[in-house]
Formats: structure tokens, C-alpha cells, sequence
């Protein structure tokens, strides 16, 4: 057979570190995926309010903040495989054991703090899929990554019948000890998998001997060397936007559909279907159409659908005991969104960030997104306290901020799409 889906092409040419991730991704993405919808009602269902929850978020975000800073000292310290093991079961392994066994505020609290580690692997991931590779099948391989997520979504329904039968807290107990084994699995197997990058050898050999501390810190000056380049700062500033709207949404969204929509806990578990079967589609016939080099459109679009999905939620609260086909418009807005921007920003970030000290840039990158972007959690928590809708207008702001930004980073990108320095 002549022609293939750009997807199934990329999926057969991978080799090495990059076939691996994508093979083994599916044993975290699938269990991550499938309690993410219940998280934030899982949380009040132990007692926590709004207000608690946000605190915990912005916590967790600056936590993540303090790792994503050492990451890339401790990714080139200790090496890519490593790192990806020890960190992955210390972000992963614990805290689901922790949500599963939660009693109350200072369970989540602490369960958030051992979360936060994931910003490490996180960069090593980002190592693993770049080094190596072929870089022109970026947003491709990231695309594969994320649809196998969609896995969970197709299989969410199963978890609103135990809901239903069993009521929320002991199902989400269950699904945490069921997440905990397969994220193990995954860091495991991955290590067992994979071998070190060029890159990661060298940089293995070059900090041998030197602290964890000296080598975040050494790399300072090469980061405020890239960051006063147009294309790097623009970018940071929109992902710390985009991060910040992403915060809000996944936290406050359940909840706002379940206080103003009348959403039943059990009902939330078709919601993820909905949003998978459309991000399958958007990745089959949309996602393989983008190129990195002509990201003007694309972004644009994406943008456009989240303001849809937060404005139909907005406008139809007045009327919302009559008008839940509002809060599936928004899924959908919402899923679309995130299936065109998700795999395009990874794919700018992974470029406009330089090769050669790429681990340690992109940790200090990552803090930075992160230390512009954590208020947001505590802050809509508290207008949360106050109304129900008021996250969402947050949201809506966010929105607003992401497309001025998206107007000037085209001006860091040149009619053939190349970045300017």
C-alpha cells in the first residue's frame, strides 16, 4: 500500500530512545489520564474546599520550580537513564501510593511535594526524545505521545460505572493502586530499554566531580545569553501563559461543571471519551498538516477554540439546568485546543532551545515558566471562594494575554518560518 498516515509513517521509521518512549508512554499516559478528571472532586470528596485546593496547586508549582531548576544539573550529572528511573518512581510511585491512602489536606500536601519531582523527568524526557533523533518528525513523535493517552479516554466510562456503583472515594483508591503499578512499570522498563545519549555520555564525563548546585548555577550566564534572544523570552512568556490557563483549567474545571452544571460525579467519567474521540480525530486529519516552520495559524486557531469553550460556558450558566450539550461544547473546544497547541509547543520549545547545553537551559526555561506561573493556582482558588464562575473569567483573561503574546512571537518568525535569533 502506497500512501500511510504521516503518524503510522513516523511511528515505523523510530529508532532507538525515541521508539522506546513511545512504546512505553502508553503505561503512564493511560493511568495518568484516567484519574486527572476526578482529581479536584476526589479532593473535596475527602474534605478539602477551594481554597485548600488552590494552595496545594500553587505549592506544587513551586516546588516544581525549585526541580526544574536542578533538573538539568542532575540530568547531565547523573545521566539521562538514571535520572529517569530514580526520579520517576520518587515523582510517580509514591504519590499515587499517597492519593490512594489520602485522608485529609496534609496527605495531598505531601503527596504534591514527591509529585512536584516530575519536572526532572520531564527533562530527561525532553533529552531523551531530541538527542539522537530526527528532529523534523518532532511534532509527529510528540502527537504519537500524546495520543496514547487517549487510550484512558476511551476506557474513562468503565471508571463512572465503579463510581456509580461504589461511590467516588473508594474508586479513585483503587485507580491510584492501579496507576501506581503500571508508572512503575514504565520508569523501569524504560531504563532497561534505552542506552545513553552522545550527548548524555559527554555531559556525563564533563560534570563528573562537580556538585549538583555548582552545575545549576554554572549555567546561568548561557541562559541569560539565550533568553535576551526575541525567539526564546517571546516563547517563554506564552508557555507561562499557557501553563498558567492549563493550571486553572485542569484544577476548577470539573468542579465549575459540577457546582453550576449539575454535573454528576459518575457523568464526569464521559467526558474524557468525548475529549478523546476528538483529539483522535484532530490528530489524524489536523495535527499532521502543521509544520513547525509556519506556526502562525495553528496557534491562533488554538487559542480561538479554548475562548469558545470558556465563553459557551460563561454565557449558557444562566440557562445551565437545561443546556449540559454547552459543557460537551467546551470539552470538545477545550480537547481540540490541546491536540493543536500541545504537540506544537513542545515542538517550538525543543527547537528554539540551543543543542549543546539544551538540559541545563531548558531547567532554568522551565523554572522560569514555572515562577511566573504559580500564583495562579492560590488565585483561583480564592475567587473560587467567592464564585463559582470567576476561574473561568480568569481563564478567559489568560486567553486574551496568550494571543497578544502569540502577535509578537510571530514577529520573532520569518515569512519561511524560520526563528530569528
Amino acid at each position: 500500500m502506497k500512501y500511510a498516515h504521516p503518524l503510522w509513517r513516523t511511528l515505523r521509521s523510530l529508532k532507538g530512545n525515541q521508539r522506546t518512549a513511545v512504546v512505553v508512554e502508553p503505561l503512564w499516559s493511560v493511568p495518568n489520564n484516567l484519574f486527572m478528571p476526578f482529581v479536584s472532586v476526589y479532593m473535596v470528596a475527602i474534605g478539602l474546599h477551594g481554597e485548600q485546593i488552590g494552595t496545594i496547586v500553587s505549592v506544587g508549582l513551586a516546588m516544581q520550580l525549585v526541580w526544574a531548576l536542578l533538573s538539568g544539573a542532575i540530568t547531565d550529572r547523573y545521566g539521562r537513564r538514571k535520572t529517569m528511573l530514580v526520579f520517576g518512581l520518587l515523582s510517580w510511585t509514591i504519590p499515587c501510593l499517597l492519593w490512594a491512602i489520602a485522608h485529609g489536606y496534609l496527605d495531598f500536601m505531601l503527596a504534591v511535594v514527591f509529585n512536584s519531582m516530575w519536572k526532572v523527568t520531564g527533562n530527561c524526557f525532553a533529552c531523551i526524545i531530541v538527542e539522537d533523533g530526527d528532529t523534523d518528525s518532532l511534532v509527529n513523535i510528540w502527537t504519537l505521545i500524546n495520543f496514547t493517552g487517549l487510550v484512558a479516554g476511551f476506557v474513562s466510562p468503565v471508571a463512572g460505572i465503579f463510581i456509580d456503583k461504589f461511590t467516588l472515594v473508594p474508586t479513585m483508591r483503587a485507580i491510584y493502586i492501579f496507576a501506581m503499578v503500571l508508572m512503575t512499570m514504565r520508569f523501569v522498563l524504560q531504563y532497561y530499554m534505552s542506552y545513553e545519549s552522545s550527548t548524555g555520555k559527554r555531559r556525563i564525563k564533563e560534570c563528573a566531580g562537580q556538585s549538583v548546585l555548582t552545575l545549576t548555577f554554572h549555567g546561568w550566564s548561557v541562559f541569560v545569553s539565550e533568553l535576551r534572544k526575541p525567539r526564546l523570552f517571546l516563547c517563554v512568556m506564552l508557555m507561562a501563559v499557557l501553563t498558567s490557563f492549563s493550571t486553572v483549567q485542569s484544577t476548577f474545571w470539573s468542579l465549575f461543571v459540577t457546582n453550576i452544571y449539575d454535573v454528576s460525579n459518575a457523568m464526569l467519567s464521559v467526558f474524557p471519551l468525548v475529549s478523546s474521540l476528538t483529539t483522535l480525530v484532530v490528530y489524524m486529519f489536523v495535527v499532521p498538516r502543521i509544520n513547525i516552520r509556519s506556526v502562525r495559524h495553528p496557534l491562533f486557531v488554538g487559542l480561538g477554540l479554548r475562548a469558545i469553550g470558556i465563553v459557551a460556558l460563561l454565557v449558557g450558566e444562566p440557562l445551565r439546568h437545561n443546556l449540559l450539550w454547552i459543557v460537551f461544547l467546551s470539552a470538545i473546544c477545550e480537547a481540540s485546543s490541546l491536540a493543536i497547541l500541545g504537540p506544537l509547543t513542545e515542538s517550538i520549545m525543543s527547537v528554539v532551545i540551543p543543542s549543546e547545553e539544551r538540559a541545563r537551559v531548558n531547567s532554568f526555561v522551565t523554572a522560569l515558566i514555572l515562577l511566573l506561573s504559580t500564583p495562579v493556582g492560590w488565585i483561583a482558588g480564592s475567587l473560587f471562594q467567592t464564585n463559582f464562575t470567576f476561574p473561568m473569567v480568569l481563564n478567559l483573561c489568560l486567553i486574551a494575554v496568550s494571543t497578544i503574546l502569540t502577535l509578537f512571537v510571530m514577529r520573532a518568525v520569518n515569512p519561511k518560518g524560520a526563528m530569528n535569533a
